[in-house]
């Protein structure tokens, strides 16, 4: 049952003061249940101090040995904030607030219930001071409302991202992943002790495809770019360029890239223009310019394109693990933009032309790391931010990566209704946090104390208050998890194959005598 912990001293509104009993530990961000008048509520503690009845001089009078005074009280203050009434097991926003001396109790098993934080995808545990207490979740329909997850380097997200995608590959074919890895980090683990990754899921081999330029399974053929893909490789392509390239590709059709190439290669912007009867030279070569520049390793002159490969395994409910480590920024950003717009546009497009086939494709969630590089209100706009704000009804959901939250459009943050948050030490983003999330107005102070693998989960509409939650570890999800039964039969011990083997031969001599 739960503990006491002390009495209210104070209540103004959504805020709380109560006083701590003695040897009782708190930390910040616990929650705590206030029992007032036949209604449970709920609040998060935010600040402490402590202090006595004595004024400062007093104090300091006695701290230097030079008085001693009679008897005065010393105390322990705790603050918090309102978040949750419950009363005959409805459960809502604060009507009213506590009264004076009612009591203060720690969270316990027997609050679950109340705070409701269960979950399809379970992520972690709900934390109260030391105890871990029941499993904290996202539901299904957190995905296509969009999520974020934020935290310094070193504080978890790595182990985050595979927990909450190994729970998306166990729910396949219901849901699916599209995750791009900058770092190389989440097929083998890498920073993750002992070191477990993706690859040692025990559906890997099964519900899992992973891409990497270092195999050569990053490849977008030159024939299968079309004039309309352009803008995605190249956001700052201007309209004229794109015109000619449009008109190349209806006079050489697919192979258009190579042939203006070579006749560039021959004889300039004249051999280009020729070929369309078009003499504007900054246009052609502008435009030639930034084709020479597409790298022959990633965009060979074929009919091969691996987003095509991507789109089916991503439709039957196969996550995608692409490792984009290693090649330069602009080959990531060139990779990532056309894969996801590909991915997403095939589940804009099934929505609109055959419905009923679009309810069997899986939710799918779209992880992007160093997501800043892509949502920074400073660059030009991407498919990302398209995904963030229009592609919701589509079942199609992004979870944006990054340790640095202040560098996200705004109007992108907005929509992100399940946030993560990690350690943030940066004094500039822990305030885009706490000033651009609900709930999170009086967490500065707790955002930085984080621990590694701590975090502060919100998830709109169902979970409308941070909880602080231990986020699981990953290798103890798959020893928890265990290997996977495909029902195959018993294999034949070695020794007895051998023999069987033996006997044959023995047979197949014997009848050749």
């Amino acid at each position: 049952m739960s503990e006491s912990v002390g009495f209210i001293r104070e209540v103004r509104g959504d805020q709380i003061v109560f006083f701590v009993d003695e040897g009782v530990n708190l930390c910040f961000g616990q929650i705590v249940r206030i029992d007032s008048g036949g209604k449970s509520f709920y609040a998060r503690v935010v600040d402490a101090k402590s202090s006595s009845t004595l004024d400062m001089s007093e104090q300091l009078r006695e701290a230097e040995g030079k008085e001693s005074f009679g008897p005065y009280s010393s105390y322990r203050q705790v603050e918090a904030v309102l978040f949750l009434e419950e009363k005959d097991g409805k459960v809502r926003s604060p009507t009213f607030n506590p009264n004076y001396r009612d009591r203060v109790y720690a969270t316990g098993k027997e609050d679950s219930s109340a705070l409701r934080l269960k979950g399809d995808l379970e992520i972690g545990r709900l934390r109260s001071g030391e105890h871990l207490l029941d499993s904290v979740g996202l539901s299904f329909e957190a995905i296509p409302l969009m999520m974020g997850m934020f935290g310094m380097t070193g504080s978890g997200k790595t182990n985050t991202e595979l927990v909450l995608n190994a729970r998306i590959i166990d729910y396949s074919p219901k849901t699916v992943g599209l995750i791009f890895d900058f770092a190389g980090q989440l097929l083998t683990g890498k920073g993750i002790e002992p070191k477990r990754g993706l690859r040692d899921h025990p559906l890997f081999h099964t519900k899992v495809r992973y891409y990497s330029a270092r195999e050569g399974r990053l490849c977008i053929g030159l024939h299968t770019l079309h004039p309309g893909r352009l803008r995605t490789i190249f956001p700052e392509i201007g309209k004229p360029q794109v015109r000619v390239s449009r008109r190349l590709y209806e006079k050489l059709g697919s192979s258009w890239i190579e042939e203006s190439l070579e006749a560039y290669g021959a004889e300039g912007y004249v051999g280009v223009g020729k070929i369309i009867n078009y003499k504007a030279k900054s246009v052609i070569e502008a435009l030639m310019s930034k084709l020479s520049d597409l790298s022959p390793t990633l965009f060979p002159p074929s009919n091969y394109n691996f987003i095509d490969d991507v789109i089916k395994n991503v439709s039957k409910g196969v996550t995608c693990l692409i490792d984009i480590s290693g090649l330069s920024s602009e080959e990531q950003h060139n990779i990532t933009c056309l894969t996801a717009s590909n991915v997403a546009y095939h589940y804009k497009q099934m929505w609109e032309d055959n419905f009923e086939e679009w309810k069997r494709l899986p939710t799918l969630l779209i992880t992007l790391e160093e997501a800043h590089e892509f949502l920074d209100p400073e660059v030009r706009k991407t498919i990302f931010s398209d995904i963030a704000l229009t592609y919701r009804k589509y079942r199609v959901g992004l979870n944006a990566v990054t340790p640095r939250p202040s560098r996200i459009n705004p109007n992108v943050f907005a929509e992100l209704w399940t946030k993560v948050i990690m350690k943030t030490e940066l004094r500039r983003d822990r305030g885009y946090l706490t000033q651009n999330t609900p709930y999170l107005e009086y967490s500065d102070t707790e955002i930085k104390m984080l621990d590694v693998g701590e975090a502060l989960l919100i998830s709109e509409p169902k979970i409308r208050f941070a909880v602080p939650i231990k986020v699981t570890h990953y290798p103890e999800y798959l020893d928890k998890r265990g290997k996977e039964d495909y029902g195959l039969p018993k294999s034949q011990r070695l020794s007895d194959m051998e023999k069987r083997l033996k006997k044959l031969s023995e047979q197949e001599s014997m009848s050749l005598h």
